[in-house]
């Protein structure tokens, strides 16, 4: 059976970027990371899907989506330090979850 198959089964959604961790779990990391950065960003799983088939790297998906929908917010910042913190941020909720793979 096709992976895709098994997890329509589980109804567990996942992406390829990390398979482990559904998509509903790294939305609301993100969405909580942006939150506590108070960044006015907020993904919804066709953003999130939308960003994952543009590159695979996270680190790059948070950067296109920053020149893309908040261009503004480089005049401030620069795109590798805000998709950094992002992460760290991200992450740091994932594990708090439980989700966060070593």
């Amino acid at each position: 059976m096709e992976q895709a198959q098994i997890e329509r089964q589980n109804d567990v959604t996942t992406t390829a970027a990390d398979p482990q961790i559904p998509v509903q779990a790294q939305l609301a990391a993100y969405n909580s990371a942006f939150v506590e950065l108070e960044l006015p960003f907020h993904w919804d799983e066709a953003m999130y899907r939308w960003l994952c088939g543009v590159v695979d790297c996270e680190r790059t998906q948070i950067a296109h989506y920053i020149e893309t929908y908040h261009a503004h917010l480089l005049t401030a910042y620069d795109a590798p330090f805000l998709s950094q913190l992002i992460l760290e941020k991200k992450n740091g909720y994932l594990d708090a979850m439980g989700r966060r793979v070593s």
